[in-house]
């Protein structure tokens, strides 16, 4: 984990690269319609690991990029919670068969947070 993290600390432009990426399978994903989404059953709340997972490398990829706030985990970790919360609204009011979850921004901020203790484990993070 550290040698992959380790990338995207020295290349910060495929960072860059990596978080719009990210960003958009994100905000495509959410977009879906409710009865276009793939039946995942491996167990209750699944969605909720998805979230998670999605927002840890949310996290980890704008973190490193060659922003204006990069390494400001504050910074990040307020904008994946406002994202994901906003992802919820928008779903609750444009998407069809799709609702406000607020589990899901809950997983979503908890992956951030996420995101920012694999970094500060790793050592990589110089805030």
């Amino acid at each position: 984990m550290k040698y992959i993290l380790n990338i995207f600390l020295i290349n910060r432009k495929l960072s860059l690269l990596f978080a719009i990426i990210w960003t958009i399978i994100i905000l495509v994903g959410c977009s879906m319609p409710g009865n276009e989404l793939p039946k995942v059953n491996l167990f209750d709340h699944v969605d909720k690991v998805i979230h998670f997972i999605f927002f840890v490398f949310f996290f980890i990829f704008w973190n490193f990029s060659p922003t204006k706030y990069r390494q400001h985990a504050i910074f990040w970790i307020a904008f994946s919670f406002l994202l994901g919360f906003g992802i919820e609204f928008y779903q609750l009011n444009f998407v069809a068969g799709r609702s406000f979850d607020i589990w899901d921004g809950v997983a979503d901020t908890l992956g951030a947070l996420a995101g920012w203790q694999l970094i500060r484990y790793y050592h990589l993070n110089t805030i």
